[in-house]
């Protein structure tokens, strides 16, 4: 699974190069339609297109679904999937894939397709178990991946009237919820207890040279 090297950070370096200014009125990250900073648009027109056009499609079909248009917000869904086709394999971009299959995934569970829907929910818990399996991969964003397509299918289920089925899975949810929360948050302990041992030994060896270039004062 190929890292995630963004677009913009390179492109921000290019104008940072060029001594275009970057102000705060702008957002830095192309992926946030209207917000993009301008040079963006000028520089990577195409590229920036595509990124609004997707937004715009997903915002579209959670309209229609909201307004209980199932099969039209499909079908806007659906547009996005050749959009991604050349998008790489990093958390980023799986999320956004990963959602889209959630999203008809669960307009087939309003229509009363739980078949057509678990398959749309597999595929999203896939996308999750590829991070947590193949080298490269994110073992946070996978957890949340899973977390995220078994919580839709619990959801699915009671809405098919096989509630006890999608209790025990709910279950499943809950558990897998409590404990990637207390690993990141053993996480975040660890990484700021080796930050601050990094700066005490940091501290140290700037001490231990300083002290070594100070000259001795002779009597």
């Amino acid at each position: 699974m190929g890292s995630d090297i963004s677009f913009t950070n390179l492109l921000i370096t290019f104008i940072q190069a060029q001594d275009v200014a970057i102000t705060d009125l702008f957002e830095k990250n192309a992926t946030t339609p209207g917000l993009a900073n301008p040079q963006s648009l000028k520089l990577l027109p195409l590229r920036v297109s595509h990124l609004c056009k997707r937004s715009a499609l997903l915002q579209k079909g959670n309209a229609l679904a909201a307004m209980g248009k199932q099969e039209e917000a499909r079908a806007s869904y659906e547009l996005i999937f050749p959009l991604l086709e050349n998008e790489p394999r990093c958390a980023r971009v799986d999320w956004e894939r990963h959602s889209l299959h959630i999203n008809v995934g669960n307009t087939h569970s309003r229509d009363g397709n739980f078949d057509l829907a678990d398959e749309q929910y597999k595929t999203a818990e896939q996308l999750g178990n590829d991070h947590l399996t193949i080298e490269g991969g994110s073992k946070v964003d996978g957890n949340g991946m899973l977390i995220g397509a078994k919580r839709a299918r619990a959801f699915a289920l009671k809405k098919a009237g096989r509630e006890a089925e999608g209790k025990a899975i709910l279950k499943e949810v809950i558990e897998a919820q409590i404990k990637a929360n207390a690993e990141a948050e053993q996480k975040k302990k660890d990484d700021e207890a080796a930050a601050t041992a990094a700066a005490e030994k940091a501290a140290e060896e700037a001490a231990a040279a300083a002290a070594a270039e100070t000259p001795e004062i002779s009597e």
